[in-house]
């Protein structure tokens, strides 16, 4: 699994398209899980997972992948691979993550190489209940974006 940032100009670009809501952007660039096809109604998408420090500690399990906390989880949260969170992007918008020399960020990116297919899945079955209809209400606007990626 490769770790990615998305650019500033992705977000901007949502922005001017309305469809900023419940993206989670940082000026830093937010380390993101690449994922490069994954179905969604009908067609194999593009699309990165966010990467977090707090995800609330009554968040269901089947909403993330555990990772070991880093320096800015808070006591009893979670910090992992959040699958609601989840959003199309096209290669233009795509970055690489650097995390040479990091420790902690060489650890996390083992074990998500290491569990790539159980993220994969849980990814897919999100993707699946979006498309039933059941798309958690902090999930980003995946339709929305759709629409203006591919114009």
């Amino acid at each position: 699994m490769q770790l990615v940032k998305v650019s500033p100009s992705f977000y901007a670009d949502c922005k001017s398209n309305g469809t900023e809501e419940e993206l989670l952007f940082n000026e830093q660039g937010r380390p993101c899980v690449l994922l490069l096809r994954l179905k969604y109604k009908g067609n194999y998408r593009m699309f990165v997972v966010p990467l977090r420090s707090n995800i609330s500690k009554t968040a269901p399990k089947n909403q993330y992948f555990a990772l070991p906390p880093n320096k800015d989880t808070k006591p009893g949260n979670h910090h992992g691979v959040h699958y609601i969170k989840l959003f199309p992007v096209s290669k233009e918008y795509v970055q690489r993550y650097e995390i040479d020399g990091n420790k902690f960020l060489l650890q996390v990116s083992s074990i998500l190489n290491s569990n790539e297919k159980t993220i994969v899945d849980a990814c897919q079955r999100y993707l699946e209940e979006c498309e039933k209809g059941n798309k958690h209400p902090m999930t980003p606007d995946i339709d929305g974006i759709l629409k203006w990626l591919h114009e």
